[in-house]
């Protein structure tokens, strides 16, 4: 039992000598290395830069090797296994990404590995990497690419996702591939709830998640959306809404905002289930008048005082809601009394834009 548990374990990073390896190895003795060159190109002797990167002895010799490889387009085993060295010194390299996403292809037509396998076994190397790497985007390209090779989606990159996401529930590039995810594979992600229950999960566990909310939105109403800009001759989101061509599903548009609806009694002051709310009323052309009671019971009811300090004032975002819900209502006084609200007492480092605000108000 102990070997069959050994041989599914994930392999370790190699240990990373500071001595020269690849110019003692008999498997390299054929290659001659093409050092880096400093200074300025196209001279016999362009002597040192004026600012030079103090590589490492061991990266600098990987580099010369790779160079070499590249020169010939040779795309071997051993090529392979020298991207993957030089990856893990400098995984943002995004040349050797590309290279070595080209030697995988030759490889696996060269040894009759078929495509799903191929994609499989760099996958399963690629997680140890991601891990080690969060912020790193070449890997979700290079992941983007692979998997793009796939008829369906893979049974375990979902589960993986949301262990990435576990380190970090706001990562800009994880939310990106996810995105890209969706639209590759819709079925079944954005036609069964699978997206949407482990995104509510996120944002239950993290109310202020933005980008959880972002990508809920997507999921629901955004897909469709930048399908039909792309579809779009004038390519402006506002043209495409305004154009009345996208189906508004009304039992859905409902279900949001009692969503939206629910987060903001649960957080009044975070603004990631407002701005969603107002998404939301965008896309189904509901007039933001239509939220003045719910608005309202944030700042203590109708004509309550906005300055006060009782308590009563739960949330600053529905008393910016409700000065351009009064202003369209021609509640001008009212709107203004909301902004000055603002800009003196709730929300004073940004008083310029709230004053701005309310002289638009006069004009």
């Amino acid at each position: 039992m102990a070997e069959a548990a050994s041989t599914t374990a994930p392999r370790k990073p190699k240990a990373k000598s500071k001595e020269p390896f690849y110019a003692v190895s008999p498997l390299w003795k054929d290659v001659v290395p093409i050092p880096l060159i400093d200074g300025p190109p196209g001279q016999k002797d362009p002597g040192p830069a004026l600012a030079t990167i103090a590589y490492s002895v061991r990266y600098s010799e990987a580099m010369s090797y790779l160079r070499a490889l590249m020169a010939t387009n040779e795309l071997s085993r051993r090529a392979l296994d020298l991207t993957e060295d030089i990856i893990g010194m400098n995984p943002a390299h995004y040349t050797v990404w590309l290279y070595r996403a080209k030697i995988l292809k030759v490889l696996w037509e060269k040894e009759e590995v078929s495509v799903e396998d191929g994609v499989g076994q760099e996958l399963e190397w690629l997680e140890g990497v991601s891990e080690r790497n969060l912020k790193n985007y070449q890997i979700w390209h290079h992941r983007q690419l692979l998997v793009s090779l796939l008829p369906s989606l893979p049974p375990n990159e979902a589960d993986f996702i949301t262990h990435i996401l576990s380190f970090d529930a706001k990562n800009y590039h994880v939310w990106t591939y996810r995105q890209w995810l969706c639209r590759r594979f819709p079925d079944p992600l954005l036609t069964t709830d699978m997206e949407l229950q482990a995104v509510d999960a996120l944002i239950n566990e993290d109310v202020r998640n933005n980008s959880a909310w972002n990508h809920r939105y997507f999921v629901c109403f955004g897909a469709e959306e930048l399908a039909a800009i792309e579809d779009s001759d004038s390519k402006i989101r506002k043209d495409v809404l305004a154009s009345g061509k996208l189906v508004v599903d009304e039992e859905l548009v409902e279900r949001e905002i009692n969503y939206a609806k629910d987060h903001i009694a649960w957080a009044p002051q975070n603004p990631s289930p407002w701005n969603y709310l107002k998404g939301v009323l965008k896309r189904a052309a509901i007039p933001v008048t239509d939220l003045q009671v719910f608005c309202e019971g944030f700042v203590g009811g109708k004509g309550a005082d906005l300055m006060s300090d009782s308590g009563s004032v739960k949330s600053s975002h529905a008393i910016d809601w409700l000065a351009d819900i009064y202003r369209l209502d021609g509640k001008i006084e009212r709107s203004r009394a909301c902004l000055e609200a603002l800009g003196n007492k709730w929300d004073p480092i940004r008083k310029k834009y709230w004053d701005w605000r309310a002289k638009q108000l006069g004009e």
